[in-house]
């Protein structure tokens, strides 16, 4: 394969990368296995990451911060952020640089609380489903059993009331 038919190739392959980029926050990671997916030659892979990481197009530190601080507004456990930053395949020393600033806003107990607050301004703590609904939305959103327990006790009473 001539030169030029390889530096047309490898355009083509980042052209490729990028649009990819352009939908979410990803990692290096999700953005190796998108480029080998589409048959994407390691020789190839390796300086389009490059490439992308020095256009500022991704950046696993960066990235595991925004993602856990979206996920962190949106009232999930640490325990499920941290989950939700390895399936996308950031990087350790990446997830607990983000995890720790995100902790320094707020606990899981302060991000639980609002969960229950936006549960509490649709339906009252008096009514049948609001015990199930806060408990349901807070476990999917992986928050400790104890701590449910506690802030539906807190809310609503005991559930033998």
């Amino acid at each position: 394969m001539s030169s030029s038919r390889r530096l047309a190739d490898r355009d083509r392959w980042l052209r490729l990368a990028q649009r990819y980029l352009r939908f979410g926050t990803r990692s290096a990671a999700q953005l190796r296995a998108y480029l080998t997916s589409r048959h994407v030659s390691e020789t190839v892979v390796a300086p389009i990451l490059n490439a992308c990481a020095q256009d500022g197009l991704i950046d696993d530190r960066a990235g595991a911060k925004l993602v856990a601080e979206a996920l962190g507004d949106r009232g999930y456990a640490v325990s499920a952020i941290r989950a939700t930053l390895l399936d996308r395949g950031f990087h350790d020393h990446a997830i607990d640089e983000a995890l720790n600033a995100m902790q320094a806003r707020a606990s899981d107990e302060q991000r639980a609380r609002t969960v229950v607050a936006q549960v509490l301004r649709r339906s009252s703590a008096s009514t049948p489903r609001f015990r199930t609904a806060v408990a349901s939305r807070l476990a999917r959103r992986g928050f400790d059993p104890e701590l449910i327990d506690r802030l539906l006790r807190e809310s609503c009473g005991s559930p033998n009331d």
